[in-house]
């Protein structure tokens, strides 16, 4: 193995132009495309295309030539005015229809407004559609609020848009400041950064080579690749001793094997999203494969190109410190056994599912308008519900949702809808109420029905989901095909495989990467040993999720299996550098050996890519910001369990 890294490097460096030439084009033509990135959080986003709730939706939609409407609600407008905001919305925008409502409540009169835009349009149509219908609102100097699922959705766009444009250059900033202060030559920095920065950039312009949109899973991964080649190129740069220059092709032949190894864990990590059931996830998995990759090849072309050894002063580890875990190895193992054990009391707290608006920002715009609307009585939440072929009358099928409705007040309404084009609204009690119509109906059976609810968790969300489609299936006529359907439910049934997700990918995280390390290691013992200090993180972080509130939701589904593929790479570093000590030596001095190797490189990538992560923090898109901080949560625990713990195991291994 030493033997083709040495060959490897020599011809990189006799074929320096060519191969940075190649390096220059792997990088610009994807960069090409970078303008054309798009963000997409629309729901055909996160669907399976065989998923049978996803077609029967499709089915029912366009059926009854149906689009999510946006919701305008207006307090306290005058009949006068209202009449004028919907002339002028009809005359300037192109939409499938617009439907205006005054309603009277406590002797004030408020104004209702939903608009449907056209079947297929895009998230940049929805996206303008919405600028104009505001501008057209704020002519009139009126107070207004906006709700619904394509409201959301054009607003989760343009956070996760700002995000990209905050996250990078925020983890960037942090990444220079922090190699910076590790290397202390401008050279060598420069050669680390760009060892992080041009995967970033090709994994960046290949997925929009390909036309894949980012949304809010994939916007971690062009920072998360970044700071990958990073921690690559830091454990080469930081094994120079003081006043020793070793030759390039030497220090490449000794640090790319380890440097091998974690990426192929790595790799194994995201590979293990595959098995989640989450569309977006699995293309994070696949695409971060393919980054982990990137970020392994440009250092390895670049490093034994470009790098020229300078001397300088290394994170200093007293000799005293491996004498000090011998003595007191038992201790140390029972203090991270008791601290898995109170972590362990409150993992069982860990929630599934979130509630979108958490997503945003406590004081956002969005959070504002739907808690504006729903204490004023309008649920924003639809539930569609097909009763075609249907034979039960109007007043039948009322008197069952009216039972229904008594029982949960997060209910606002239900809409009738009939095939002559006449909607009836009945409001529940918590709901605005809405002027009485004469209709005859009483015989007529209704085709559809709309409910509307508060926003509650999608936890909760699917959970009424569920059980309306059951008392419909037990009051209605029991029919094969689902009663309930909708955009929302859609989404929440989404957020239910979360915790599958999180199982099935863990658990081949954990095979595939203990079984790599095992191997390659040629030693069963440590190939045990190394597991035991890099679950601990994960176990850790996942209890730290349950106590502080933080759900596992489409953000944080994927944090345990990338940490586990991440925070492997130091220990393979450590064990690899440990089974090169010579067996003559004692334990003890053989550890003091290795620490003193690779200790310093392994204290410098933790540091530097957990900070990198912590830039997540700049992120205005909540979910983000979690990603980040458990990800560096994890990176900061590992480096206590890899040069403490690690050393304790391999201590009272040995004294048995």
């Amino acid at each position: 193995m030493t033997s083709f890294f040495i060959r490897t490097a020599e011809s990189l460096r006799k074929n320096r132009k060519k191969t940075l030439v190649f390096l220059v084009l792997l990088t610009l033509v994807p960069a090409l495309f970078i303008l054309k990135s798009r963000v997409d959080n629309s729901l055909p986003v996160w669907q399976s295309k065989d998923d049978i709730h996803w077609i029967q939706y499709q089915q029912f939609m366009k059926h009854y030539e149906l689009t999510n409407p946006l919701v305008i609600y207006l307090p306290n407008i005058d009949t006068y005015t209202m009449s004028g905001i919907a002339a002028t919305l009809h005359d300037e925008i192109t939409v499938q229809a617009i439907q205006s409502q005054i309603v009277h409540d406590h002797g004030k009169t408020q104004g209702l407004i939903f608009i449907s835009p056209l079947p297929g349009a895009t998230p940049a149509e929805l996206a303008k559609l919405l600028n104009t219908v505001k501008n057209i609102l704020s002519r009139y100097e009126k107070p207004f609020h906006l709700g619904g699922v394509w409201y959301l959705t054009v607003l989760l766009d343009q956070l996760s848009a700002d995000s990209t444009r905050t996250l990078f250059p925020v983890v960037l900033l942090l990444l220079c400041i922090t190699t910076w202060y590790f290397i202390r030559n401008r050279t060598n920095t420069a050669l680390v950064l760009a060892c992080g920065l041009l995967p970033a950039l090709q994994i960046t312009g290949l997925m929009a080579a390909v036309g894949l949109s980012l949304n809010m899973v994939l916007l971690t991964l062009p920072p998360m690749t970044m700071i990958l080649g990073i921690a690559h190129a830091i454990h080469f740069v930081t094994k120079v001793k003081d006043n020793r220059k070793p030759d390039p092709v030497e220090l490449f032949a000794q640090v790319a094997p380890p440097c091998l190894l974690s990426g192929i864990t790595t790799m194994f990590g995201f590979l293990s999203l595959l098995f989640a059931g989450y569309q977006p996830v699995r293309e994070l998995g696949f695409w971060g494969a393919v980054a982990t990759v990137l970020a392994l090849l440009n250092a390895f072309i670049l490093l034994p190109v470009l790098f020229c050894p300078q001397t300088r002063v290394q994170i200093k580890i007293s000799r005293n410190f491996t004498a000090f875990l011998a003595r007191f190895r038992f201790p140390v193992l029972g203090f991270f056994l008791l601290a898995a054990v109170l972590a362990g009391t409150g993992i069982h707290r860990l929630e599934i599912g979130s509630l979108i608006l958490d997503f945003f920002p406590v004081n956002s715009e969005v959070r504002n308008n739907y808690k504006t609307i729903e204490n004023k009585g309008l649920g924003l939440t639809l539930f569609e519900v097909d009763l075609a072929p249907g034979n039960l009358p109007f007043q039948q099928v009322k008197q069952i949702m009216t039972d229904y409705m008594a029982l949960h007040p997060e209910i606002t309404h239900t809409l009738y809808f009939f095939p002559n084009g006449i909607v009836i609204p009945v409001s529940g009690k918590n709901g605005i109420k809405f002027p009485n119509l004469s209709f005859n109906l009483a015989q007529n059976t209704p085709q559809r029905l709309t409910i509307l609810l508060k926003t509650l968790t999608s936890e909760r969300t699917l959970e009424l989901a569920d059980e309306l489609e059951g008392y419909l299936q037990d009051n209605l006529k029991n029919r094969k095909n689902p009663y309930v359907t909708g955009a929302v439910p859609l989404y929440t049934r989404g957020q239910k495989r979360l915790f599958v997700s999180l199982v099935r990918s863990f658990t081949f995280a954990f095979l595939s990467v203990s079984i790599i390390m095992g191997i390659s290691l040629r030693s069963p013992y440590l190939g045990l040993l190394a597991i035991i200090p890099n679950i601990l993180p994960v176990f850790f972080i996942l209890a730290a999720m349950a106590w502080l509130g933080i759900s596992l939701s489409v953000a944080t589904v994927t944090v345990a299996s990338i940490v586990f593929g991440i925070v492997v790479d130091d220990t393979i570093h450590f064990l690899h550098r440990l089974k090169k000590e010579s067996t003559q030596i004692s334990t003890e001095k053989r550890l003091q050996n290795t620490i003193s190797h690779v200790g310093p490189a392994i204290i410098t990538t933790s540091l530097v890519a957990g900070t990198g992560f912590l830039g997540f923090l700049a992120a205005p898109f909540i979910p983000l910001r979690s990603f980040g901080l458990l990800i560096a949560a994890a990176l900061f625990l590992a480096l206590v369990c890899d040069m403490i713990l690690l050393p304790a195991l391999i201590l009272v291994w040995n004294r048995k």
